[in-house]
Order: C-alpha cells, then structure tokens, then sequence
C-alpha cells in the first residue's frame, strides 16, 4: 500500500487552497495512505477534507520527526516549500520528495513592476508537484466538507425570508483590510427591504475591528467575533447566503464552501493568485498602479494615500451584495 506525506504547516488560507492537491491524490490512489502535517491549530480545516487518513502535528519537532521516519513514506510532497519543510523531508524516511513551484521571484517582479504576467492560482501551483510524480490532474476548485451537527449559537438562519451576511472586517495585515468606517457605511446604507441579518466574525485578535464597527453602525449586528472555534466557524459560513471578506483565509473558506461572496483585494491582488476559486465570487479591486504593493500586505500604505482599499465604493459593494441576493 502506498504511503504519501503531505506536508503543509500554515497558514489558513493557503492549507484550504491544498485540497484540490490531496483529492487529486485520493483520486489518483484511492488505496493509498494519505498522511498530511500541518500545526494543530489547522487540522480541523484537513479533517474537513474528506480525503486524508491521518494528520500529524508540527510541534515536539524531535518526537514527530522520529514517528515519521518509522512510517516510511514513499512519498513526501512539500506544498509549502520553507525552511521548516526542507529540514522534515531530509529527515525522515521517504523514497521520494516533491515541492511545488511556489514562483516566488515572479510574484516578486509582479510586485515590483517589473512584469505584467500573472498567476493563475495558488491551486496551480500546487499542482505542479503532483506533475513531478506523473500526475497530469484536471484542476478542480477546493472544496471544505463542513461536521455534521456541530453544535451552533441560536442566530443562524431561522427565516427564508431573512438574507444572512456574514462579514469579515479582518485580515493579517492593516493593508488588506477594508476601512471599517466605510464597512459600517456600507451596512447602514442597506434597504431595508433587502431584508438583510449581519453577522460579524472573525479571531481573537481581531476584536477590536468588531467593537469599531459596532460603535460605528445604527444597524444592529450579531457579533460572532472570536466566539466560535474552527469547526464552527466553517459551519457557520456554510449557513449563511453572502459572505464579504477580505483578502484572508476565510475568503478561501467561503469559496471553497461555493457560498456567494465579495472579496476585496487592498495591498494584494489578484494577479499574484490568491483570487477565490469560486464561480460564486465577485471581486473587488481598485486596480491602481501601485498595486500590488507586497506579497502579503504590510502594516500601512508606502503611498500613504491607502486609495486602494479607500477608492473601492460604497455603492460597488451594494450593488455586488445586489447581484449575489437577487
């Protein structure tokens, strides 16, 4: 029986964009054994896979390294490409290891101007490890299969009558996230025949975003934010009609959960290949010059002017949530 190690350690986004990648595998061996490391914190989204077989942890390093040399892979696939990762496929015991191409140095010349090509997907790029191992996959979109009977709180959708949106303010960085001055603008301005129930989530430490926005709109608001674990997040977004989020992880939950969604791109872009993978999805981008202006976002605007999350209207995120309840 074939054994491959799925390697993948952070971050919630980019583990949802891998598994496309794993069920082409199960497709490919469906008696295989298919093992998938990441951090603890992320495995209720491999769980969620529905493919994998068992999922190992990236913490007492020495320990996991050892249990992992025993199982004897035969092969390992490294979908992140880091450090961290090198040192784990150099230490245990596989016949094969694969990376994918993670074009680094062209989403660095795409930042810096210094190209106009683009990226198709992330999702594409993980594919090409599979072609090194001979596997010519179709590329399917991810998909996330939420845990039956997870136990909710009493808001979620009790009417058909009632349009539930869930809205993420947050992201990993201040660049990627909307103005939330102009997000409680947005909800206010909402008719109310629209018939439209908010519902905000996001981490811990995206707290204070929610508390802002609270204190910010006269609509009332169903704070969900930090309140709800991993699992129940996802089932949570599986429940409700639209979801409006940033460039983030949970923009790549709601996609791979088919939900109708606005994502709005800031500091990044789409060109570098974090687009939603979701026919469901409308996307908002300035589509300035200076954009993208980093990888991954960064503390504030090198411009100082932050016009392309500030030129991204009102009236474009009304008329998207118009199309996606109609």
């Amino acid at each position: 029986m074939k054994k491959i190690l799925v390697i993948r350690l952070s971050s919630l986004g980019d583990i949802v964009l891998t598994q496309s990648a794993v069920q082409a595998l199960r497709n490919e061996f469906p008696d295989a054994q298919i093992h998938y490391l990441t951090k603890k914190v992320y495995s209720p989204i491999v769980e969620m896979f529905n493919c994998v077989d068992e999922i190992h942890y990236w913490e007492n390093k020495y320990t996991l390294l050892k249990n992992l040399r025993k199982i004897k892979f035969d092969i390992a696939i490294d979908l992140h490409s880091k450090f961290n990762t090198f040192i784990i496929k150099s230490s245990i015991a596989t016949k094969r290891t694969v990376t994918y191409n993670k074009k680094h140095l062209l989403r660095c010349q795409i930042v810096k101007k210094k190209t106009s090509r683009r990226i198709s997907s992330t999702v594409a790029l993980y594919f090409t490890a599979l072609k090194k191992i001979g596997l010519e996959s179709k590329l399917s979109e991810p998909k996330l299969f939420p845990v039956k009977n997870t136990e909710m709180p009493e808001i979620f959708p009790v009417s058909e009558q009632v349009k539930y949106i869930g809205i993420f303010p947050g992201a990993l960085h201040k660049t990627k996230q909307y103005p939330v001055k102009q997000l409680a603008e947005f909800i206010d301005s909402i008719p109310t025949e629209w018939s439209c129930c908010f519902i905000i989530f996001g981490s811990k430490a995206e707290r204070n975003l929610a508390d802002e926005l609270n204190s910010l709109t006269d609509s009332e608001l169903h704070d969900l934010c930090g309140k709800l674990d991993l699992q129940q997040l996802v089932s949570a977004i599986s429940k409700v009609d639209v979801v409006i989020t940033n460039d983030s992880g949970p923009m790549h939950i709601a996609a791979a959960l088919e939900k109708p969604q606005i994502a709005i791109f800031g500091a990044t872009h789409p060109k570098l290949g974090f687009s939603p993978m979701n026919k469901n999805s409308i996307i908002l981008s300035a589509n300035l010059e200076c954009q993208p202006c980093s990888l991954h976002g960064g503390k504030k605007c090198p411009e100082k002017h932050f016009n392309c999350m500030r030129s991204i209207s009102i009236e474009q995120i009304l008329n998207s949530l118009k199309i996606l309840i109609s």
